[in-house]
């Protein structure tokens, strides 16, 4: 039994799922030293909600930049694209008066065609993926410049208005909007069968069935527990209707990776193309529909944007590009041992964000904010690598 011990704990410690857990659990203490540190200004429910909704559009580009990069593609256009729908969604309305079914059409069309032609370049022609996404960008910013002037952009009061449930007080754009809390607390209660499920298939050797269904259902009682402890009815009860949308979004990219034969695909064209190719899948196809559903992401971020802003700016999505890379690499080691997924992305992605308010809500000015997100990325890039590689 003494010879067992050491060895299972061997085991635990080399482990996946505890090597996936340890970026989070690094993120935690770090939030846990703000709260010693800072106290109620930072452990505050409405504020911290409040970073997210504000960054919706970012972490919604981060699932965009995620979905090329499983198909071991990069796509730079996500910021342009992203300047150019928040310019299609206030100046179709406020300069050419376009009705806003129209509007949202424009957008949708932006964003497939534009993720076509980014995977018909790299695809068909075979164009380098970085020159060209980085010269369509450049195009899709060109296009917004040439249409609406390339000065900053919004409803006046001469001018035609956006609708009052896009932007707004009391629109989809506002904070102060909430989500329907029923629908989230399903989810969570979803959520909670599924922690129930995957620990029970993590049965170990030796112990019966119903003795480890029991251990089970206790860790999960236990972390239901310790988020009620951190005022989960707060946080339920405080989601945007931004956020709820973000939601909605990772959930359906989520089901689609997931559980369709197009994500099984997606993630075998991105680990061994030839192979996959050996193995009947149609690696171009798979390949251009992941720049089309990048696309159509990044489009839906800018009108998002557009949504809480209420106006566009010249190059408003530019700078969106490293903390979106940000979060799909943190991803890779966020209950992850270097595999992209979209709950990586949307939670490591939240964390930056809340890591760079903790400091500037310590007195570190807002400038740094590129210098910590450029110094996570490299870090989670290099610790996805050591992962790959002990794969």
């Amino acid at each position: 039994a003494s010879a067992d011990a050491p060895s299972a704990l061997k085991r635990f410690a080399t482990s996946p799922t505890l090597q996936g857990s340890l970026t989070t659990i690094a993120f935690l203490l770090l939030f846990a030293g703000y709260w010693l540190w800072l106290g109620d200004k930072f452990v505050n429910v409405d504020a911290r909600l409040l970073d997210v909704h504000q960054n919706a559009p970012i972490l919604i580009l981060g699932l965009a930049v995620m979905v090329t990069l499983i198909a071991g593609q990069f796509d730079l256009s996500v910021g342009g694209m992203c300047t150019l729908t928040t310019f299609l969604s206030i100046g179709l309305v406020v300069d050419k008066d376009w009705a806003f079914g129209m509007v949202l059409a424009a957008c949708v069309i932006a964003g497939v065609v534009g993720g076509l032609i980014n995977g018909l370049l790299v695809v068909k022609l075979g164009v380098n993926t970085f020159i060209a996404t980085l010269g369509t960008g450049g195009v899709f910013l060109g296009i917004s410049s040439v249409l609406f002037g390339g000065t900053q952009l919004a409803p006046t009061e001469n001018s035609p208005q956006l609708p009052s449930w896009f932007s707004g007080d009391g629109s989809l754009g506002s904070f102060g909007e909430k989500f329907p809390s029923i629908i989230l607390w399903i989810g969570l209660a979803a959520c909670a069968y599924g922690l129930f499920r995957s620990i029970q298939a993590r049965k170990p050797q030796g112990r019966t069935a119903s003795s480890w269904t029991v251990v089970s259902a206790v860790i999960t009682v236990a972390v239901a527990a310790v988020l009620f402890a951190l005022n989960l009815p707060a946080w339920v009860n405080g989601v945007s209707v931004t956020i709820g949308v973000l939601a909605l979004i990772g959930l359906i990219l989520w089901v689609v990776l997931r559980y369709t034969t197009y994500g099984r695909y997606l993630y075998a064209t991105g680990a061994n193309p030839e192979a996959a190719r050996l193995a009947g899948v149609k690696t171009d196809r798979e390949t251009i529909t992941a720049f089309v559903i990048g696309g159509l992401l990044a489009a839906t971020a800018g009108v998002l944007l557009a949504a809480n802003q209420g106006a566009a700016s010249p190059d408003i999505g530019t700078g969106f590009l490293l903390p979106a890379f940000a979060a799909a690499f943190l991803g890779t080691v966020i209950m992850s041992t270097g595999r992209f997924h979209v709950w990586g992305t949307l939670i490591g992605g939240t964390f930056l964000v809340w890591v760079t308010q903790g400091l500037i809500v310590g007195g570190v000015p807002f400038t740094w904010t590129d210098v910590i997100n450029g110094v996570v990325l490299v870090a989670a890039v290099a610790v996805s690598t050591i992962f790959r590689r002990r794969a």
